[in-house]
C-alpha cells in the first residue's frame, strides 16, 4: 500500500511519525511499568530499543506496511504517547491500531482524541476496518475504544510478549 503521511491534528493532540529527536522522551516514557504491563514494550527499555522503534517506523512507513505516529501536545510539541496502525495488508486479523500514554497524558480524553483522528483517517482515507485488543483488565484502554465508537466483538488470548496481558477484549471500526 502506498502512504502518504497525512496531518492529523484537532488542536489539542497531533499526530506525526516519529523522528530521531523524540527519542530520548520515548525513552523516558517506557520506563513506565504501566506501558509494559499492557503493550510489547521491551523490559527494560532502552535508548536502543527507541532508536530502533524511530528506523523501524520511517521504514513501514516507505513500505506502506504500518502507519506509526507520536502524539505530541498541538502547541509545544511534548510528547504525550504513541499511536499506530499495523498490518495494513491484513495480515493477523489486521489493521489493528496500538496505543500507549505518557503517564502524566492519562485521564485527559488525549488516547481517544488521538485514536479518534487515526481511526478517522485509516477509516476514511484508507478505506480499511480496523481491530483493537485490550487486555479484559485495562478498563482505561476499553473505554478509549468505546469512546471512539469502536464495536465490542468478543474475546480473544492476548499475543506473545503483550505484558501482563491474558484475555483480551476484541474491538472493530469499519469504514
Amino acid at each position: 500500500m502506498q502512504l502518504t503521511v497525512p496531518r492529523l491534528d484537532d488542536g489539542v493532540v497531533s499526530l506525526r511519525p516519529p523522528a530521531a529527536g523524540d527519542i530520548d522522551a520515548i525513552t523516558d516514557a517506557c520506563q513506565d511499568p504501566e506501558i509494559r504491563r499492557w503493550t510489547r514494550v521491551p523490559t527494560p527499555y532502552t535508548r536502543a530499543h527507541a532508536g530502533e522503534y524511530v528506523e523501524r517506523s520511517a521504514r513501514t512507513w516507505d513500505q506502506g506496511t504500518d502507519a506509526p505516529f507520536v502524539i505530541v501536545a498541538a502547541e509545544s510539541q511534548a510528547l504525550l504517547g504513541a499511536i499506530g496502525v499495523h498490518r495494513l495488508g491484513g495480515e493477523d486479523n489486521g489493521p489493528e491500531v496500538g496505543y500507549w500514554l505518557e503517564r502524566s497524558a492519562r485521564g485527559r480524553g488525549v488516547a481517544t482524541r488521538a485514536l479518534r483522528l487515526v481511526s478517522g483517517w485509516a477509516c476514511h482515507e484508507l478505506g480499511v476496518r480496523l481491530l483493537l485488543q485490550a487486555d479484559v483488565r485495562n478498563v482505561a484502554s476499553r473505554r478509549v475504544a468505546e469512546k471512539a465508537r469502536f464495536r465490542y466483538v468478543g474475546k480473544a488470548t492476548a499475543p506473545d510478549g503483550c505484558g501482563d496481558c491474558d484475555t483480551m477484549a476484541v474491538y472493530d471500526l469499519s469504514p
